[in-house]
């Protein structure tokens, strides 16, 4: 039998997207520099450069301190570049599509949205390489679809994780129907199962029943299990059950499999007893079938989890609970008697805004649309933003409660926290995407449980509304317009002197080109920023206390002072404790600019900042 799915067992890398693109602009430098002489062969010099820039960007760890990184890791890690058509390493080259990604990466592509799939650019350049795709087996993605399609848009994660199997059923109707009722019975070698229970009945046992491609040793610990479980039918002595208990190499897949979801040694000794009994030739067939079972089961998971994480690269995929499905437009349009034209239009065509705009035009599709109350684009931009509010309330209301935002910012002050928070909060972004993300759902609290401030955060986010990275960042800087003024939020995770290179300037740039383009009715004199770093560089809080006394100017303007409010983690955690909206306390901390002029930066952040934090409570 076979497999078919996306990515390697190898490259089950944390942050994909993030691992992509940064990759890709590697690869990009690397193939400007090569020689005429340089090849991608095994060891080459061109391999070697190529895994010292993967560790340079925390794209690879020696986890072995015997041996080096080698060409083993270098084809492996550099592999699904190549199945998503984006290099071509033996040539040295990036491709026409991995050129039309480079330029997404450049123009921070993730800011603009397909205005009739309703998602970023650079999700639609991965639902076309998705559809490009191949390794071994033609069409996969589209033939994924067609299962999708098949079942309404939504697969049980039970049925999602069978999607690897496809490659062994010569129709998707067959394969259909075998999702249905699975019976993995029927990849079984039937030859090898007969040869083994006749073996076993002469007691001629061979290792090549059980064999791997990883060599013996698997096959070794399943026959050291099966003797004792013969044993044990022999004499009926638990002993030996309890022997195979013991045998670790027995445990995954197999022990896992017969004894799944119960924990206690007593329970575990009955159900071997249940899975042991009948007659020798009933047990033999039992046997043989539950090794490979849990083999496939096992493997399956493993590639469910691949799947996972290369489809959701393409923006139309949603994992809600125990269920995987398609979004609401892309849905929509799988449903149309010419989806097989579409998808062949996003296979070929140009990654841009306008890409389909033209289907906006078709009765079919009209009519789709307007079923769900969607008459002309600006309805349909309006429409997805009312479904993701739905989605993030329901999102925030189960995964960031207030207390775990609180739970989750407190961990950001010792960057040694940085997998406990990947794990409470996504595992595809990097530790300072993750903070600005954490910052916009607490500011939310903040101003009264507006959700929009999520959405307004200037963030990149997947079909389920969690963080993405990406390898060129934009502004990490949030701006929020009110009745009366406008506020910036900066969020940084830099600390010491990085901060003061990265910050200093930064945010003060920011701060005075929005006051010098603020609109007619706001005004400038009530409008910040709010800087918010775990750690808060001395010097850097004296720069921004400086910045109310300079001015800024461009060829037409200028403002004469700035206000920027600096926070740490623990200061958010207090605004956030007090339970006091915004709105109600915005004017009051405004005039903490104005007090102690004369106080120096850290002084003046200690002695008023701090203060009105801690005195909140009473506004």
């Amino acid at each position: 039998m076979n497999y078919a799915y996306f990515g390697n067992t190898t490259l089950r890398v944390e942050k994909l997207l993030f691992n992509f693109e940064t990759q890709l602009l590697i690869f990009d430098d690397l193939f400007k520099n090569a020689s005429d002489m340089d090849t991608w062969s095994n060891d080459s010099d061109l391999q070697l450069e190529y895994l010292k820039a993967l560790q340079i960007n925390n794209l690879i760890k020696n986890t072995t301190k015997k041996t080096n990184l080698g060409s083993k890791d270098a084809r492996a890690k550099s592999a699904p570049l190549e199945d998503f058509g984006l290099i071509n390493r033996k040539a040295k080259k990036i491709t026409q599509s991995g050129y039309e990604l480079l330029n997404l990466i450049k123009k921070n592509a993730y800011k603009t949205t397909n205005k009739l799939l309703q998602i970023d650019l650079i999700s639609l350049f991965f639902l076309k390489a998705s559809l490009n795709f191949y390794k071994n087996y033609k069409d996969l993605f589209l033939r994924y679809l067609e299962v999708f399609k098949a079942f309404g848009g939504k697969l049980e994660y039970e049925k999602f994780s069978l999607l690897p199997l496809i490659c062994n059923f010569e129709n998707i109707t067959d394969f259909i129907e075998f999702i249905k009722k699975p019976d993995f019975n029927i990849f079984i070698d039937e030859n090898i199962k007969i040869e083994f229970k006749n073996d076993l009945l002469t007691n001629r046992l061979k290792y090549h029943y059980f064999k791997t491609a990883k060599g013996e040793e698997s096959a070794k610990n399943i026959l050291l299990a099966l003797s004792k479980i013969l044993e044990f039918k022999k004499s009926n002595n638990e002993e030996y059950l309890k022997d195979t208990l013991k045998i670790k190499a027995f445990k995954k897949p197999y022990l896992d499999f017969i004894l799944k979801g119960i924990f206690k040694e007593k329970e575990k000794i009955e159900k071997l007893k249940e899975f042991s009994s009948g007659s020798l030739d009933e047990f033999s067939s039992k046997f043989f079938e539950m090794i490979f079972t849990a083999r496939i089961k096992a493997n399956l998971d493993d590639y469910a989890d691949l799947n996972m994480r290369y489809l959701n690269l393409s923006g139309i995929f949603e994992k809600n609970a125990n269920e995987i499905s398609i979004n609401e437009i892309f849905k929509l349009l799988l449903n149309t008697s010419f989806y097989q034209e579409i998808l062949e239009k996003i296979k070929n065509g140009y990654v841009d805004e306008n890409l389909l705009s033209e289907y906006f035009n078709n009765d079919e599709i009209q009519k789709e649309l307007e079923n769900i109350g969607i008459s002309n684009i600006t309805d349909l931009k309006n429409h997805k933003k009312e479904q993701d509010k739905k989605k993030l309330e329901l999102l925030i209301k189960n995964k960031f409660s207030k207390e775990n935002i609180i739970k989750i910012l407190a961990l950001f002050n010792d960057r040694k926290n940085d997998d406990e928070i990947s794990k409470l909060v996504s595992r595809d972004a990097t530790i300072p995407t993750i903070f600005e993300y954490i910052v916009a759902i607490a500011w939310h609290y903040i101003d009264n449980c507006d959700i929009n401030r999520v959405l307004e955060a200037n963030l990149s986010l997947d079909a389920s509304l969690l963080p993405k990275s990406h390898a060129v960042g934009g502004n990490a800087d949030f701006c929020y317009s009110y009745d009366d003024h406008e506020l910036m939020i900066e969020v940084t995770l830099t600390e010491a002197s990085n901060q003061r290179r990265a910050e200093m300037e930064s945010v003060s740039r920011h701060l005075g080109s929005l006051l010098l383009n603020i609109n007619n009715n706001k005004r400038a004199s009530k409008t910040f920023a709010i800087f918010i770093a775990p750690y808060l560089d001395k010097n850097v809080l004296n720069d921004f206390r400086s910045r109310i006394y300079c001015y800024y100017e461009n060829k037409e303007k200028f403002v004469k002072g700035m206000n920027i409010l600096p926070l740490n983690c623990n200061d958010l955690i207090e605004i956030l404790k007090s339970n006091k909206n915004y709105t109600s306390f915005c004017e009051k901390l405004r005039s903490v600019f104005d007090k102690n002029l004369s106080d120096f930066g850290s002084q003046w952040y200690s002695s008023e900042v701090q203060k009105f934090i801690k005195e909140l409570k009473n506004v």
